[in-house]
């Protein structure tokens, strides 16, 4: 099995955006229901997250074939790096390709003192991920009684499910 790490051309965007949603919208339809009306995360998150300077758009690609894909903020200034989406398509799940990829994209980034990311309290196949294979800890519980400067529970307001982990990994 070999696994890289491959940047995302602008011009394959579109095709990792919609392969995203699937990715995302299967766990989200497996506690929820159908809601293919309104896709989470939004449909523009990769546009979005190419247009910043702080970002690097991943490919996560298994034996030359696209597997998934991890979007990186970085800020070099303070060491604090964001895993803003890791996400692995829908067949290639189970393969523990997520874990090696997250190996991979802690390699890409030595200089970073501090990883963060987010999840939805329902998401515990990504809070598992996380805590026990990724080695990051829950810091933070947004919700309706806490909530965030950007509120990530914006994002799932139409199912009703305000909460959201925020993790820390602090590197040695």
């Amino acid at each position: 099995m070999n696994l890289e790490l491959k940047k995302i051309p602008l011009k394959e965007i579109d095709f990792f955006q919609q392969k995203m949603v699937e990715s995302f919208q299967s766990g989200v339809m497996e506690r929820f229901g159908d809601l293919s009306a309104a896709p989470i995360p939004p449909e523009d998150d990769l546009s979005r997250c190419s247009q910043n300077i702080n970002c690097d758009l991943w490919a996560i690609v298994l034996d030359g074939v696209p597997a998934g894909a991890a979007v990186i903020e970085k800020n070099g200034e303070t060491g604090r790096y964001s895993l803003d989406l890791l996400f692995i398509f829908k067949e290639f799940i189970n393969k523990k390709i997520g874990s090696k990829s997250w190996l991979l994209i802690e390699s890409a980034y030595p200089e970073a003192k501090v990883w963060e990311t987010h999840t939805p309290y329902f998401e515990r196949r990504n809070i598992h991920f996380y805590i026990n294979r990724c080695g990051f800890k829950i810091v933070e519980f947004f919700n309706e009684v806490h909530r965030e400067e950007h509120d990530l529970t914006d994002e799932f307001k139409d199912i009703n499910t305000s909460g959201f982990f925020r993790f820390e990994k602090v590197m040695s």
